[in-house]
């Protein structure tokens, strides 16, 4: 059997990007079980329902990890994407894959926690975020976890993705939003906010 890369090494695990200028083009990934990679068919889901909202978009992908769901948005028409993770290992795969894809102008990457987004990104506004913590900050941080989303600078309409545990309950309202969808995808919830 194959091995991947030892822990600390940046691997090509096989993630794909499933639509748009970069579709089919495989994303370096970093391996270990903190970092947990959006599956295809969620993604295909989820970007499908989003598709009349990407055009130009102003994404900001917090937790990024390898990027998957805002290089996704990026290669399906999103203008600029801001990819936030506090993991190193996750800030070179981003470097890696942002260069893969050519990216380079629309993409910004910051290394820095998620619970500062609001003061790292400062007065930039957002249309898109995705949130995609390890799933044991909805139990250790719930609450410090939405009230950084709350506090970001987010366009009325703009749509928040939390991605969750399926036996995660979210409020109807989280982040400063009200959920207008959710979707269950086997033990994964993606729940849909839009800001009022």
């Amino acid at each position: 059997m194959a091995r991947g890369p030892s822990k600390g090494q940046i691997g090509d695990w096989g993630l794909r990007l499933t639509g748009g200028t970069g579709k089919g083009a495989k994303l370096f990934s970093v391996p270990g079980l903190d970092v947990r990679p959006a599956l295809a068919r969620m993604r295909i889901s989820v970007f499908e329902i989003l598709k009349p909202r990407l055009d130009g978009a102003r994404v900001l992908d917090l937790f990024a990890g390898t990027g998957s769901l805002g290089l996704e948005a990026l290669s399906r028409g999103a203008a600029h994407g801001v990819f936030l993770d506090v993991d190193e290992r996750c800030i070179e795969t981003l470097e890696k894959n942002v260069a893969k894809l050519k990216f380079g102008s629309r993409a910004e990457l910051m290394p820095g926690s998620a619970f500062d987004a609001a003061r790292l990104v400062g007065d930039r506004r957002f249309s898109l975020v995705f949130v995609d913590p390890p799933y044991r900050m909805y139990d250790e941080r719930g609450m410090d976890l939405e009230k950084a989303v709350r506090d970001l600078a987010l366009d009325r309409g703009a749509l928040v993705l939390v991605e969750h545990r399926s036996t995660q309950v979210l409020a109807d309202s989280w982040g400063g939003g009200k959920r207008v969808d959710q979707r269950v995808y086997g033990g994964t919830t993606v729940s849909f906010y839009e800001i009022a």
